[in-house]
């Protein structure tokens, strides 16, 4: 291990960390450095991803070399102003002596934790994305030495490969392959095993920040560590993270962590925690395609948060009529709509899909709801909606919340169901994968509705406004 590989890893903690805190405020108490250090790897991580692609095609030396030593100076400049900025919010009310079965539910999670590092550290690049898409490029350019553009098949061709490369996945967004040409970098040369470890930490980074999130926006101690228990604990999360080099966590942590920094910002009113949500949910196309219609979904559930009763009421009739009118236009392959699905190779073949259309709907069931990947996740959560449904009716957040992620879930089957990807959700190779980018911000809903009522500070403010005197 070089010094430069511990400083690729203390950058991106060190970096987020410290703009994480000028947005939210310093960190007090442990709920909000757990808060602050895991949203602040993420942060962090592909912000120092963003910086590579700063570097063009130049060599890839140049990053341990020249753009660590430049990002350490930019994050020590950070500390003054760290120093000056305001203490966090108001600490979750003090709690006794954990109780011995919740430490052993963090016992438990060490253990996962040893074991997914074993099997991480050991083993090769072995999901197809992985080797096929993330970490082809990050390997292709530390072995050549140069961060060349990946190109399509016919200009790679037509230029005789000089400086270029192509690949099936060339135009991929590049966020995951920066951050593993960053690693392997640092190491001096390729390593899986340098790259995969960036992975765990992502798993640690994102129980960590869930944690702290939900404690500082309400939820008692023992129910948060139960909630990331739950979400530490789900079997095909833990497999990307043991098997690792896909994408989609990267994306489920963005989401979570935006999620959660706007129900921080309407629970406090901070605009530095709306400055957070926004930069998280900036980062998705970054990271994979479809971030983009995540970012959009994002935008739109904010917006429509912000709407005056009556808009809010207008926008609940005109949304289904126009989801359905562009659905419409998609299956009949409309003028105006067939040319653009054309450039993105998207086709509409009405008759095909509605022959696989029961194939893909079942798929989906079974990979939800009979299969191991998700223990009873997908069963506890309407449980939780039925039980906690008041809860929900006196949270005005918790219900744009609610209205993003049926959005997401209309999103997934749109593209399992009306697109030619279903045939990705018919075998069973998709499906689950993408289902999981949601699955930590679902899991947070989940875990505020068992909020006190007493903690939800939107209900309080309310009571506290009808119990207010009136004027003379």
């Amino acid at each position: 291990m070089t010094p430069a590989y511990v400083l690729a890893w203390l950058l991106p903690v060190l970096l987020g960390s410290a703009l994480v805190a000028l947005a939210g405020g310093r960190p007090r108490d442990k709920a909000a450095w757990a808060a602050t250090l895991g949203c602040g790897f993420v942060l962090g991580a592909l912000l120092c991803a963003a910086a590579v692609g700063l570097l063009g095609h130049g060599r890839v030396t140049r990053i341990p070399l020249v753009l660590m030593p430049l990002l350490l100076l930019a994050t020590l400049a950070l500390w003054p102003w760290l120093r000056r900025a305001p203490a966090g919010a108001v600490a979750p009310v003090p709690a006794g002596r954990l109780h011995v079965l919740f430490w052993a539910l963090l016992a438990l999670l060490g253990v996962r934790a040893w074991l997914i590092a074993d099997e991480l550290l050991l083993r090769p690049p072995y999901p197809w994305d992985a080797w096929a898409a993330w970490l082809l490029k990050p390997k292709a350019w530390m072995l050549g030495g140069r961060l060349d553009a990946f190109v399509p098949f016919d200009r790679w061709l037509a230029d005789g490969g000089a400086g270029t490369r192509t690949a099936d996945a060339w135009n991929y967004p590049e966020a995951v392959s920066r951050l593993g040409v960053w690693f392997a970098s640092a190491w001096g040369e390729w390593n899986a095993s340098a790259v995969a470890a960036g992975w765990l930490a992502l798993w640690a980074a994102l129980l960590a920040g869930v944690y702290g999130q939900l404690r500082l926006l309400g939820l008692t101690r023992e129910r948060a560590l139960v909630a990331v228990y739950a979400l530490g604990s789900l079997p095909l999360l833990n497999v990307h993270v043991a098997l690792a080099g896909y994408a989609d966590l990267w994306v489920a942590a963005l989401l979570a962590f935006a999620c959660l920094a706007w129900l921080r910002w309407r629970q406090t009113g901070a605009v530095g925690q709306l400055a957070l949500a926004a930069a998280f949910a900036v980062l998705l196309p970054q990271v994979k395609l479809e971030g983009g219609i995540w970012l959009a979904l994002l935008a739109a559930s904010a917006i429509y948060d912000r709407m005056t009763p009556r808009l809010k009421r207008v926008a609940l009739v005109l949304a289904p009529l126009i989801g359905t009118g562009a659905v419409a236009a998609y299956l009949l392959r409309w003028p105006l709509v067939s040319p653009m699905l054309d450039r993105i190779g998207l086709s509409a073949d009405a008759a095909k899909l509605a022959e696989h259309a029961p194939a893909v709907v079942a798929a989906t069931a079974t990979g939800l709801f009979a299969q191991y990947n998700w223990h009873l996740f997908w069963f506890a959560v309407p449980l939780t909606l039925l039980l906690r449904r008041h809860v929900l009716a006196g949270s005005p957040a918790l219900r744009t919340f609610g209205l993003f992620l049926l959005l997401g879930c209309g999103f997934l089957f749109v593209l399992f169901v009306l697109t030619p990807a279903g045939r990705w959700a018919e075998s069973y190779t998709v499906v689950n994968r993408l289902g999981l980018q949601i699955v930590p911000a679902m899991l947070v809903f989940a875990a505020l509705l068992w909020r006190e009522p007493e903690r939800d500070a939107e209900a309080a403010h309310a009571r506290m406004a009808g119990a207010a005197p009136s004027g003379q």
